[in-house]
């Protein structure tokens, strides 16, 4: 078998940004200003672009000025389309060389996931820590994992009644919401900052939607299992990015359990055998 295994069939690839189904993409091979995304700081004119599919913020000093105040640089991406989504994920892949020391000023990475009401979930990301507020009531959580490595978060949502982070495929923190979301003009922000110590941030993906019911086939929760299922499915059962914990032998973990047919925890070729029975073809 290739190492596209069968890529022939999957009819569209995701690039760029897409929106299909209940599920958004932007998978980094783009600039954020170019699909969709809007800017919504941007100090001192740092460096971005786009390598090997990914996209790269390189945050360095401002001359003329003191630490802290390097650059900066934020975008954001309304949620609204998925408001009262009763099971909603967000998943980023990230990559950061930024120190842990530059966390309490909000650096080196940050994702959010916020509203104008009472329930946001809000990251801090450096190369061997992160971390996880809800809100300034609540305790801190703090996740440790290897440094400079791509890491991959994903926060899974159930109404009012459930909240799961995992880091890597793994639980680091759960526990009932201050409420359901996405909800309240619900949206996502991603940016990097450097305030005492100079970062690169790499973004490999970026995805959010409606969770895909175990051992469906169908990513994107359209009813059919089509090319655009496949570019996920093939990533799940190719297990080449720690995290997505696809492949054979190897736990399906929470991104991948919708392409795990049989139940027995792995994505592998009986899988995938299944997988081409209930394909439909077409987009």
């Amino acid at each position: 078998m290739s190492a596209r295994l069968g890529i022939a069939i999957a009819i569209v690839l995701v690039l760029g940004v897409r929106t299909f189904g209940a599920v958004y993409s932007y998978e980094c091979d783009s600039l954020p200003e170019e699909t969709g995304w809007t800017l919504l700081e941007r100090w001192c004119e740092p460096e971005e672009w786009i390598a090997d599919g990914r996209f790269y913020q390189r945050m360095q000093f401002c001359p003329g000025y003191d630490p802290p105040a390097g650059q900066a640089v934020f975008y954001g991406r309304s949620l609204g389309s998925f408001v009262g989504s009763e099971r909603f994920f967000v998943e980023w892949r990230i990559q950061t060389d930024g120190h842990r020391s530059e966390i309490p000023f909000g650096a080196p990475a940050v994702f959010s996931a916020w509203s104008s009401g009472s329930v946001d979930y809000r990251f801090a990301i450096a190369s061997d820590q992160a971390r996880f507020v809800r809100d300034n009531r609540l305790p801190i959580v703090w996740v440790e994992f290897p440094p400079i490595a791509p890491h991959t978060f994903r926060l899974e949502m159930s109404g009012s009644d459930l909240y799961r982070l995992y880091v890597d495929g793994v639980v680091v923190d759960s526990g009932t919401p201050e409420g359901p979301y996405p909800s309240s003009t619900p949206a996502v922000n991603i940016g990097a900052a450097a305030q005492f110590v100079e970062s690169t941030t790499i973004w490999d993906y970026i995805r959010w939607g409606d969770i895909p019911f175990d051992g469906s086939g169908d990513f994107d929760s359209d009813d059919d299992i089509d090319g655009r299922d496949f570019y996920f499915f093939h990533e799940c059962l190719s297990n080449h990015r720690l995290g997505i914990n696809g492949g054979p032998d190897q736990d399906a973990g929470p991104g991948c359990r919708f392409a795990d047919f049989d139940d027995d925890t792995d994505v592998d070729l009986l899988d995938f055998a299944e997988f081409q029975l209930m394909f439909t073809g077409g987009e």
